[in-house]
């Protein structure tokens, strides 16, 4: 889905935002304040039913109001959220109601690419996990199923290890059968698509990172050679003293790694930014061979990233046919790539919470 209008209503200082003739490149200039990160946000909050920037509704809904409403339409659907100060949701699609968000997220698959972080190399297994369902969910139809099946047990079991101190074997039976049995399927769909997506994610660090070899590396988060369900039965009493699950998919990982160690350790900051870059466009490539386009949400584009790799990441992103929404303090460089480029796009000024075309 390529958004062709968009309306923000109460995100923070956008009292009232509509937008009308997007075009594959659309970049938001303004002073720091103005409120164009809010329009990232507002879009992230509509695919993903969450913000990038907080956990909390009442954070990034308007002061004083009790809901933020996102709406968007493209030449064929029309979504909409409604987002309640209580955390509370409405989603629309095509002006019927939908129970999940999952339904959004499939219409319109959504990457943010924030050049000022590094978090998903220097902040543990959680974000890279994201990332690669992020991916499984967009590529592999039966993940989803799978791993609401697996989440579901996995609750259950954690809730019966933390409000019960002396559980048998028995006691936790269904659950770790169920576990089990979702949790092999979720494993060997990731290994799979980590195959599959490595050959994409190569091709790009080879672009990037001329220099530097980096191996992409996909780690259960339990004893493959044994098998879950032989983990939850020989870790049995050591969950119980702890409280929780350790073996499972939900401990996966992905482990990036150089010939001298590994990249959270060895890379420099611009490196990462580049091995992220690298990551995240060979996710959009992998969903452009399946003739799904991605919306990009870039935010602060100049702030870190030189010219020349603004330049080569708006390039690939017009060549894997990208709707990007675009950030920045310094719009003159970005119009510079874009007409070199000869790449369709549209201006905003953002000031206050207001935001206007600006003619070309």
């Amino acid at each position: 889905m390529h958004i062709s209008r968009l309306n923000i209503q109460r995100v923070r200082n956008l009292k009232t935002v509509a937008l009308h003739e997007l075009q594959p490149f659309n970049v938001f200039y303004g002073q720091n304040g103005s409120g164009k990160t809010s329009i990232l946000e507002a879009i992230h909050v509509l695919a993903t039913g969450r913000s990038f920037r907080t956990h909390m509704p009442k954070h990034y809904i308007q002061n004083e109001c009790n809901d933020a409403v996102v709406f968007a339409q493209s030449a064929t659907e029309k979504i909409g959220m409604q987002k309640l100060i209580s955390g509370e949701q409405l989603i629309k699609v095509n002006g019927d109601s939908v129970a999940t968000q999952g339904q959004l997220a499939k219409i319109l698959p959504l990457q943010l690419i924030d050049p000022l972080s590094t978090d998903i190399i220097d902040h543990g297994a959680k974000p890279r996990r994201q990332l690669l369902d992020w991916l499984m969910f967009h590529v592999e139809p039966e993940f989803y199923h799978a791993w609401q099946y697996y989440s579901r047990a996995l609750r259950q079991r954690n809730s019966l290890l933390k409000t019960q101190r002396h559980l048998s074997l028995s006691d936790l039976e269904p659950w770790n059968k169920m576990l089990s049995q979702y949790g092999e399927i979720l494993h060997s769909q990731r290994v799979e698509i980590v195959e599959q997506w490595k050959i994409f994610l190569y091709e790009l660090l080879q672009q990037l990172l001329p220099d530097l070899k980096i191996e992409l590396d996909y780690v259960a988060g339990f004893h493959t050679e044994q098998g879950l369900a032989q983990d939850l039965i020989q870790y049995h009493q050591k969950d119980v003293d702890r409280r929780y699950t350790e073996y499972g998919p939900h401990r996966a990982d992905l482990r990036l790694k150089t010939p001298t160690g590994d990249a959270d350790v060895v890379l420099s900051r611009g490196q990462k930014k580049l091995l992220i870059m690298a990551l995240k466009l060979s996710q959009i490539a992998m969903l452009h061979s399946c003739n799904k386009e991605t919306v990009v949400l870039l935010d602060d584009v100049t702030a870190e990233l030189d010219l020349t790799a603004q330049r080569r990441l708006i390039e690939r992103l017009s060549q894997l046919g990208s709707q990007v929404f675009i950030t920045t303090l310094d719009h003159e460089s970005v119009q510079k790539h874009l007409h070199e480029l000869s790449i369709s796009y549209q201006l905003f000024n953002v000031e206050n919470g207001q935001v206007q075309v600006v003619a070309q």
